[in-house]
């Protein structure tokens, strides 16, 4: 039951933190799911409760958009991106490649609740693919060799911060400015 109120109470404050104000409904969800990792039902109407709207509103609002998770997520949350260039980069073959030396279904998490292995439409970084996103990081030009790693560190309990920098590295491909990019 203590486990329960405090549930309540943090999302009490998230949502007085907006005003309870139903036009922040998404904001809310986000900051509530930051917090908690997923929204569960018990979260879903806690939140319903407070802003005074339907459950049934925050539940639709909460299924509609995928990067809000109805179901519990791996404590190292792995999206592949699914857009044109990374498939023909090779994404799919890594990410089954990944799912099985993990050891966990795509769009699944693992039974002990490390990691969730999904895909997302696109992260921004398709001249640097294929590219993935690990809680909400970008990982740039993915390999076996790197995904190798990666499984290293995730059955490690690797805290992000200290995993390889390269890993992360953005290169800015932009090579001229011109009107659209400005001068």
């Amino acid at each position: 039951m203590a486990e329960s109120s405090t549930l309540a109470q943090t999302i009490r404050d998230i949502v007085q933190r907006h005003q309870k104000l139903p036009t922040r409904l998404l904001q809310i969800l986000r900051e509530v799911q930051d917090r908690l990792t997923w929204l569960s039902t018990e979260a879903i109407n806690v939140v319903a409760e407070e802003l005074g709207i339907s459950p049934a509103k925050v539940r639709s609002v909460a299924e509609f958009y995928s990067f809000l998770y109805t179901a519990p997520r791996g404590s190292y949350d792995i999206l592949f991106s699914d857009n044109i260039t990374d498939r023909m980069l090779g994404n799919r073959e890594l990410l089954h490649y990944l799912a099985d030396r993990l050891g966990v279904a795509i769009n699944g998490t693992r039974a002990d609740g490390r990691v969730s292995v999904g895909t997302t439409s696109c992260t921004g970084m398709c001249d640097q693919g294929p590219a993935a996103l690990v809680n909400g990081y970008a990982l740039t030009r993915l390999t076996k060799p790197r995904l190798d790693r990666i499984v290293e560190l995730v059955n490690a309990k690797t805290p992000l911060e200290q995993w390889p920098r390269e890993f992360f590295e953005v290169v800015s491909n932009i090579r001229r400015a011109d009107i659209l990019l400005g001068r």
